[in-house]
């Protein structure tokens, strides 16, 4: 609806800086963003006693992910006005002399908006619920510092005449909140509009998936819609930007621009042109725009030298795991083979075991000679709905533990299934069930590998790095294992010269937001089994002597 965004230019104005209470006039980014988030599907038919809402839009959804101070937050605050009282829903397809008149909707402005024949037309809501959320209240200042100005200094005064602190008051009893991690009983509000900012640090661990997924209920039942802004994320995370940019779904509007993956960040001159590339022209100030470029170098040339993959993200809008952690997710993601499943029965493997009781997951995998990584069993703490049906269905227990029945009869099913030529199993706290299956299985074949033994494990890490580094190692894709391994994170370790020839060495451990990682160590266990592991014995015939 183009009504959506010539409203937005002559309703709002930029809130500071030198140009302060110019009319906002929309970069080209930021228009093409709009743009696209108000397209109406050619199908949609209006009914004033039941409006379509977000039906009638191409997307229910919107993600825009740009550089450091691109202008995301302005326009954040200006897509919160045109929802709170601009022409932001669908209100069916013009005719010859239709319009939009702002004194029919009460503003005194006196602006006018003719529409062509055939082009949607819009309308405001009646009672509009905005929470404009993030992560910690800075952020949420961020947008909503820029809103109050936008309001109170402009034509939009007229209908929103007074702006608090905390909250707006809308027309039609709607309002504008903020709402952060520590939310509370504003989650699950009937809501209509959600910009959700900054979504590349919204991670399970600090519980805003949860609040992303809790906001996109409350819109779904009232028709609305939200739109993400974020810088590049760090992809072993698995944010919310994360999961949507990745989600199949069609009706989710994704804007990223990207520069070409042959420049690299490091040099100076290919990071000259990585700006260039990612940072609109229109937004510079040699072109009439806001931002020198010369100040996105001199601090992009800073963090460089501290911290080149934030550095990278931040400014070069560029996809890169941070510092420390131990793969590459999309190296891990080349190396996936997901149709491949697990190989044939008879296959000679090596296995792979890192068991927990009741916090950790417990995995099983297993691996062949040529490398191929597969998973056999799992087992990791429920939660939510999940873990209350299995306390239900496990009455005097008072909280989740691994069945080691289960457990014991997964073993059972792999060897009766292959030929394992060796299984290396971590913790003490299946020390026995380790002796019992070497009495059964054998003790050259089963033996306990105490991952906390770095002259032991840092090696069999050196292997699996090296491994995933040249190619040599490929996996089934198994969603847990592919979790833990991008949440893994490596530790330097210093063994004796004469051990490992004065290469600097890594363990396994766990990232700062303390993800499992046992699926990880696991796989690390599977390969390491694999490689080591006796080639398989057969016996030659016996020379009968005949007379």
């Amino acid at each position: 609806m183009f009504v959506a965004l010539e409203w937005v230019e002559r309703h709002c104005i930029v809130p500071d800086g030198f140009r302060k209470g110019a009319p906002f006039k929309l970069y080209n980014f930021q228009g093409q963003y709009l743009r696209s988030f108000y397209t109406v599907r050619g199908d949609a038919v209006y009914d004033a006693a039941a409006p379509l809402l977000a039906s009638a839009f191409v997307y229910r959804r919107g993600l825009l992910v740009g550089p450091q101070k691109v202008g995301k937050n302005p326009l954040v605050a200006a897509h919160v006005c045109l929802e709170g009282v601009g022409p932001a829903l669908f209100a069916g397809w013009a005719g010859k002399g239709d319009g939009y008149a702002c004194r029919a909707n009460g503003c005194r402005c006196g602006w006018e908006y003719r529409y062509e024949p055939g082009e949607p037309m819009g309308m405001a809501w009646a009672t509009p619920l905005i929470q404009i959320t993030a992560f910690s209240q800075e952020s949420t200042e961020n947008t909503y510092d820029a809103l109050r100005p936008m309001i109170e200094d402009g034509p939009l005064h007229d209908i929103i005449p007074k702006t608090g602190e905390e909250f707006i008051r809308l027309p039609g009893n709607g309002r504008i909140d903020t709402v952060t991690s520590s939310a509370g009983s504003r989650l699950g509000q009937r809501v209509t509009f959600v910009p959700q900012d900054e979504v590349g640090i919204w991670t399970k661990e600090n519980k805003m998936v949860r609040l992303a997924d809790t906001q996109y209920r409350g819109l779904a039942g009232m028709g609305g819609r939200a739109s993400l802004t974020t810088n590049s994320w760090d992809p072993a995370e698995l944010s919310v930007a994360q999961q949507q940019f990745e989600s199949p779904a069609l009706d989710i509007y994704r804007q990223f621009v990207r520069p070409p993956a042959a420049l690299s960040y490091a040099n100076k001159a290919d990071r000259r042109k990585i700006h260039r590339f990612v940072y609109p022209a229109d937004v510079l100030t040699e072109n009439g725009g806001h931002l020198p470029i010369d100040s996105i170098e001199n601090e992009a040339a800073d963090l460089v030298e501290r911290d080149l993959p934030q550095a990278m993200r931040f400014y070069g809008n560029m996809l890169v795991a941070g510092a420390g952690v131990a793969v590459d997710p999309d190296r891990w993601d080349e190396l996936a083979k997901p149709g491949a499943g697990p190989p044939k029965p008879g296959t000679r493997i090596g296995a792979g075991f890192d068991g927990s009781i009741s916090q950790d997951a417990t995995v099983l995998r297993g691996c062949t000679a040529e490398g191929y990584s597969f998973i056999l069993a799992s087992w990791e703490k429920p939660t939510g709905p999940d873990l209350n049906r299995w306390l239900n269905a496990h009455k005097g227990k008072e909280s989740w533990e691994v069945d080691r029945k289960e457990v014991d009869q997964a073993v059972a099913e792999m060897f009766a299934t292959y030929s394992v030529g060796l299984m290396l199993c971590d913790t003490p706290k299946w020390r026995t069930e380790i002796e019992n299956w070497a009495v059964r299985y054998g003790e050259a074949i089963v033996q306990a590998f105490d991952t906390n033994w770095t002259r032991r494990f840092a090696p069999a890490v050196d292997r699996w790095l090296t491994a995933i580094a040249t190619g040599a190692h490929t996996h089934d894709a198994d969603p847990l294992t592919d979790a833990h391994v991008k949440a893994a994170h490596r530790q330097k370790v210093r063994l004796a010269d004469h051990e490992d020839d004065g290469r600097t060495m890594y363990v396994l451990v766990k990232g700062s937001d303390k993800r499992r990682i046992d699926g990880a160590i696991t796989d690390v266990l599977a390969l390491e089994a694999a490689s080591t592991m006796p080639a398989r014995i057969t016996r030659a015939p016996r020379y009968v002597r005949s007379f």
